[in-house]
């Protein structure tokens, strides 16, 4: 069949970024900060608050915070970086006014009269957009579309979101609006190929596109019970352990008796007088934990067992997976 390559949202989520990168704050695991923008965004809109009673509500919840202040820093990094190239001094100057006039409305605590809180989700869409298809690997055909998605951008804030005092700025606003009309602007881009700045871009991707709720990562309950016995044990309050000179000698037999140790292709295959194998068995018993094995090595989801013959390293994930679940020496040994 044919491969394709898939990617473990779930573990995406759950890892914690190194936070070695260039945007000055701490970033939180994914899963923590899950839907967190379709929540702050809710707020803004329906707000008639002033500026800081709007923050207040979303400064409340802290993840929420969190991913607002990362949304906004990580936006800004990634148009410099992808502006960021000979004969796009228009491109680099947009995105230094646009910042400068959200730092003064900030600063004169009137965000919320110079920007359009009910054409938020509009911003957020053609964000979202752009860094959908900046995640990608490029062709002229993305560039292309990449171009014309930050043109889109422009005309939103420039025409919809932002009411802000233009004169003050009127020669830099003349110059990108004649750069815009000549088709100029944003003509040339940078296309991203740096690891960290790839990364920022899926991770920003991930942050304005995940709705669900992160009471349901994993969704495997095995793992999340896992996963809550680990992360409760690092609080637990353990007793002074006695000194290893005081601890007597033991050993430890594991009993035998004929039992499998590593199931084979053919035992796994074999059909019993019902017509049941042991692989399709567990596949039912374990869906989701049969879909995340095929994921982690690659696979799609639809595969056959006999496909997989093709490479041996998959047919040898294949007899740990299922050695794992069943009643087999393999799974005695792992579990002690």
């Amino acid at each position: 069949g044919k491969k394709i390559t898939f990617i473990n949202l779930e573990m995406e989520q759950l890892l914690m970024p190194k936070n070695s990168g260039s945007l000055p704050l701490v970033q939180w695991s994914l899963f923590l900060l899950a839907s967190k923008i379709f929540l702050a965004k809710d707020i803004a809109v329906e707000s008639k608050d002033s500026q800081d009673e709007l923050w207040d509500r979303i400064s409340r919840d802290d993840y929420m915070k969190y991913a607002v202040e990362e949304c906004y820093y990580a936006i800004k990094f990634v148009l410099t970086a992808i502006l960021d190239d000979e004969g796009n001094d228009e491109g680099k100057k947009w995105v230094e006014r646009i910042y400068e006039d959200i730092r003064g409305s900030i600063t004169k605590r009137s965000i919320n009269v110079d920007v359009d809180m009910n054409k938020l989700p509009l911003v957020i869409q053609k964000v979202t957009a752009l860094m959908g298809i900046l995640k990608k690997e490029h062709t002229p055909e993305l560039e292309t579309g990449a171009v014309k998605a930050i043109q889109d951008l422009y005309d939103v804030l420039r025409l919809d979101i932002l009411h802000i005092n233009m004169r003050e700025h009127l020669d830099t606003w003349n110059i990108l609006s004649k750069a815009r009309n000549e088709g100029r602007l944003f003509s040339k881009l940078k296309w991203p190929r740096d690891a960290e700045l790839k990364e920022l871009i899926k991770r920003l991707y991930s942050l304005l596109t995940i709705k669900e709720s992160a009471a349901n990562i994993p969704n495997n309950l095995e793992a999340r019970r896992r996963l809550e016995f680990f992360t409760n044990s690092l609080f637990m309050e353990m007793p002074v352990t006695r000194p290893v000179r005081e601890m007597l000698s033991f050993s430890v037999f594991t009993p035998y008796y004929s039992e499998t140790v590593l199931y084979s292709m053919s035992e796994l295959l074999k059909k019993n007088e019902d017509g049941i194998s042991i692989l399709f068995y567990l596949q039912k018993i374990y869906p989701d934990e049969w879909k995340n094995f095929l994921a982690r090595i690659g696979r799609d989801e639809n595969i056959s067992e006999r496909e997989l013959n093709d490479n041996p390293n998959d047919i040898l994930e294949l007899r740990f997976w299922a050695s794992y679940r069943g009643q087999t020496l393999a799974r005695t040994v792992r579990g002690m």
